[in-house]
């Protein structure tokens, strides 16, 4: 990754900051030249703790639940207090779930779709009044929103609404903020490991899912970092409602 001056002056909020996305977003802006507040689960905060070290002056970090709308109000005021105006959101929490219809509990619905998609609103709806002139918006959806499987419907869907919401809100929010999202397919992060750590087919599924890729490999956090960085920044300045499948040809 190209580490230049790009982001100097911009501040950037990130949820999902301590993820295999989100920790790389961080540093990747950070070092060029931004400003981030990260935020995620309190407990997450030991991952980061690196990069507020190291920019102790330019990266922030918030321990909350982005599903909760006290706790993301309360997150936007410190926003507020400490950085006055965002230039880019980056909306990037999330979980995965895997489980057919019939066996899927309502409270499982409706974690999946709280932190999934409602943070996305909520995140948004918060974090708004603060955007910037010529500002940003970047929702993190998934390649299981352009392709639906068979026992993924409380997570394909959450991420579907996640590209539906990022197109009413480009129309909405122009032409003062593009809103854009990107679509990830199989990446090399913590996420699939922990969910596959004790299924008994876990080497099968992985290879199943490469094989399924036109390029026979999953894609790496800092590829997508590289197009979350690009649609951030002026260089993409044409660009709103658009989704970006990022995926290795996994959809096709």
């Amino acid at each position: 990754m190209i580490d230049i001056r790009e982001f100097a002056d911009y501040h950037i909020v990130l949820s999902g900051a301590a993820g295999g996305i989100g920790k790389v977003a961080c540093e990747a802006f950070l070092r060029s030249g931004a400003r981030v507040i990260g935020t995620d689960r309190v407990e997450a905060q030991g991952g980061l703790a690196p990069l507020i070290r190291e920019y102790p002056g330019r990266f922030a970090f918030y321990g909350m639940d982005v599903s909760i709308p006290e706790q993301v109000a309360t997150f936007a005021d410190q926003v507020r207090q400490s950085l006055q105006k965002v230039d880019v959101l980056i909306n990037n929490a999330g979980v995965l779930a895997m489980s057919p219809i019939l066996n899927t509990s309502i409270e499982e619905w409706d974690r999946v779709q709280a932190i999934n998609l409602r943070s996305v609103f909520l995140m948004t709806k918060a974090i708004a009044p603060l955007l910037s002139d010529n500002s940003a918006i970047l929702n993190v959806s998934s390649i299981a929103a352009l392709r639906p499987t068979a026992n993924s419907a409380a997570y394909s869907v959450s991420k579907a609404g996640v590209i539906t919401f990022s197109k009413i809100a480009a129309a909405e929010f122009a032409p003062r903020t593009r809103v854009n999202a990107i679509c990830p397919g199989p990446l090399d992060t913590q996420m699939p490991r922990n969910f596959l750590k004790d299924h008994p087919l876990k080497d099968q599924i992985m290879q199943m899912m490469t094989d399924s890729t036109l390029l026979k490999r999953f894609g790496t956090p800092q590829e997508m970092v590289e197009l979350l960085m690009f649609l951030a920044g002026k260089r993409a300045a044409y660009i709103t409602g658009a989704v970006f499948a990022a995926d290795g040809g996994f959809a096709l």
